[in-house]
């Protein structure tokens, strides 16, 4: 019997605690007794004895408050409302029950000319639910339209939206990505404290648009309307939702990471809809008249005090430190430190740092540092030390340090160097150009150029190169693959060119070594010659640069022409102008692939400073007999000559 009992009694308190469970929360029945302890122990004895779970924020609730309360056979709302002193409203979330503080109204004001409010302050509160779950949807983005009033759903999909009105009735938005759009029409009442609960209808996976290329596409609503005569309200309601909102670029910047804040973000993500403004005034990101919606409105006139966010602009903007845009600029840009867009630019931007745009740029861009861009670009770019476009370019660059575009059509001048793919226009730098592709261009550098296969011609202070050249290259040393023109170096290179290495005597009994290279058309010579050395008294020893000519008479024989010039020395060394000028014209026979004879007849021009102490012995005599002379300061004549010996190909 007394098995009986025991077992009767579990099983009466098993049907109790499941009949609670089906009660709603704040109507459950408890008896507590609860002497001297603080808030956070009794809150958990209310838990254990209703057999549910509280949540509530440390700001709301103080924990270690002492208090104490009797209860019998109280519902859990009553015992809230004494140990509170109904300055808490609650919520059921599930298992879960939320701890919130009373909304207070703010005073209404009134026109003394008509006895009506002037304006109208609405305090909205509530939690958004998923319809079909009931679960409550965390990150749901609730807005005015009219001013831009607009908050995000925390924890178990709590809202709180303030709105200042003229109007006694406004429209109230609730959206989320993946769900349906919910329009709700709100009437003042109640001192403006309203309290309303949403259940979002989500979108079934075959109602889920793709992507569309605009990043501002509203989609048309269809709503309840609701008359507010009751301060507790709720609806569902449904939308068309044609469209999902592109993904946001300029998240993936720095700038971006540091500037868009969370609730910014959400808001992007779930608003389909686009707000213009004649104008908007932020301190930063977030604070101003556009408030947490401002990465969706477009401005006319935008001012950032020290920096600011907004959707796009059709005007100008001013920052003090920093613009940002998350989609197009049309008009034109001022910060003291930098711009960035997200979209499309077409007008100017002014920075005394940088400008930075993800996407095409059409106008002109003047920054103290850099600028960069990632789409096309049509204009002019100036930068105190670099232009970077990682597309193409139609206009100018202009950089202290260097400038790069993946191709330019235009000016590229820089102090350092410029670097582009194909190219068509104008480089110079200071230091070096790089060009890719097939280029039209001029390439001038302080020190080198190089490019892949150009029409036009390169100067550098010392070396050009490039694979196949059509025009000409001046430097000091020139190397390419092919040339279809000219070479003018001391040193001229070209792989499928001629290279020839000489040996030589000539009508003074010297010895000659030289090495021909570029083409037959036109080559560079560069050389040196001896006479037999003489230990006693010195030997001439002469090297110099000359410049070539072959032209082809048939498979074998090839008609030589060369102008060349040579330094006199004795054994290298010389304090005077001594100039030996030499034109040799001759026939030269190819035997076979690298080796050939030549002879030469020539015509010889010296020049030679009677003041050197080696002028009487050594260069006054020098050469054949005269055929025509003047003397002076520095000795002239011209006599005649040959050369004759072989070439190695």
């Amino acid at each position: 019997m007394r098995k009986l009992i025991i077992c009767l009694t579990l099983l009466s308190c098993i049907n109790g605690l499941f009949a609670q469970s089906n009660i709603a929360i704040l109507e459950r029945k408890i008896s507590i007794k609860v002497i001297k302890q603080t808030m956070s122990r009794t809150l958990g004895i209310i838990e254990e004895t209703a057999n549910f779970h509280f949540s509530y924020n440390s700001n709301v609730v103080k924990g270690n408050k002492v208090v104490s309360i009797m209860a019998e056979n109280r519902s859990v709302r009553e015992i809230l409302d004494q140990l509170f002193n109904h300055e808490l409203v609650y919520q059921q979330i599930g298992a879960h029950l939320i701890l919130q503080k009373k909304p207070i109204a703010k005073t209404t004001q009134i026109d003394a000319s008509t006895g009506q409010p002037s304006k109208y302050n609405y305090l909205i509160t509530g939690y958004i639910r998923n319809a079909q779950s009931g679960d409550g949807i965390v990150g749901s983005s609730i807005y005015e339209k009219q001013t831009l009033s607009g908050t995000v759903s925390s924890d178990y999909g709590y809202y709180r939206l303030a709105v200042v009105s003229k109007s006694p009735s406004i429209y109230v938005k609730y959206t989320k990505k993946d769900y349906r759009d919910t329009l709700v029409n709100v009437k003042f009442q109640n001192n403006g404290l309203i309290e309303m609960h949403m259940s979002l209808q989500s979108i079934f996976p075959s109602e889920l648009q793709t992507e569309t290329d605009s990043p501002f596409v509203a989609s048309p609503i269809i709503t309840d309307t609701l008359n507010t005569d009751s301060n507790t309200q709720s609806v569902i309601a449904w939308s068309d939702t044609n469209s999902v909102i592109k993904k946001i670029k300029i998240e993936d910047t720095r700038v971006g990471k540091w500037f868009v804040g969370t609730v910014q973000k959400l808001n992007e993500k779930n608003i389909r809809d686009s707000f213009q403004r004649d104008w908007q005034i932020s301190l930063l990101p977030g604070i101003g008249t556009n408030g947490v919606l401002s990465g969706l409105v477009q401005n006319r006139l935008s001012i950032n005090l020290i920096g600011g966010y907004n959707g796009s602009l059709d005007g100008a903007e001013f920052g003090g430190f920093l613009n940002v845009l998350k989609s197009t600029m049309h008009g034109a840009q001022f910060s003291g430190f930098g711009n960035v867009v997200g979209g499309d630019v077409n007008g100017a931007q002014f920075a005394g740092f940088f400008n930075h745009n993800l996407s095409s740029m059409n106008g002109i861009q003047c920054a103290g540092f850099y600028n960069m861009n990632h789409g096309y670009v049509n204009g002019i770019q100036m930068a105190g030390f670099m232009n970077l476009n990682t597309m193409g370019m139609e206009g100018i660059q202009g950089a202290g340090f260097m400038n790069v575009s993946r191709s330019i059509k235009g000016i590229q001048a820089a102090g350092f160097m410029n670097l582009s793919g194909l190219t068509t226009g104008v480089q110079v730098a200071g230091f070096m150009n790089a060009s890719g592709g097939k280029s039209e261009l001029f390439q001038a550098a302080g020190f080198m150029n190089v490019a892949n296969e150009i029409k036009g011609m390169q100067v550098a202070g010392f070396l050009n190169v490039a694979r196949k050249v059509q025009g000409m290259q001046l430097g000091i040393i020139n190397i390419a693959d092919t040339v279809n023109g000219f070479m003018f170096g001391i040193f001229n290179f070209v792989r499928n060119g001629l290279h020839q290495i000489e040996f030589s005597v000539n009508e003074s009994k010297q010895y000659g070594l030289a090495y021909r290279s570029g083409m037959e058309k036109l080559h560079s010579i560069a050389l040196i010659n001896t006479q037999s050395l003489d230990t006693d008294s010195g030997t001439i020893i002469s090297y110099g640069y000359g410049l070539g000519s072959n032209i082809k008479l048939n498979k074998h024989f090839y008609i030589n022409a060369a102008l060349s010039s040579r330094h006199m020395t004795i054994d290298f060394r010389s304090d005077h102008l001594n100039l030996h000028n030499r034109l040799d014209l001759g026939l030269e026979y190819r035997i076979f692939k690298g080796l050939s004879i030549f002879a030469s007849g020539s015509l010889n021009h010296l020049i030679n400073d009677k003041n050197d102490g080696n002028y009487l012995k050594h260069f006054k005599n020098f050469g054949a007999d005269a055929i025509w002379s003047h003397e002076a300061r520095f000795a002239q004549k011209i006599y005649t000559g040959f050369q004759f010996g072989i070439r190695l190909l």
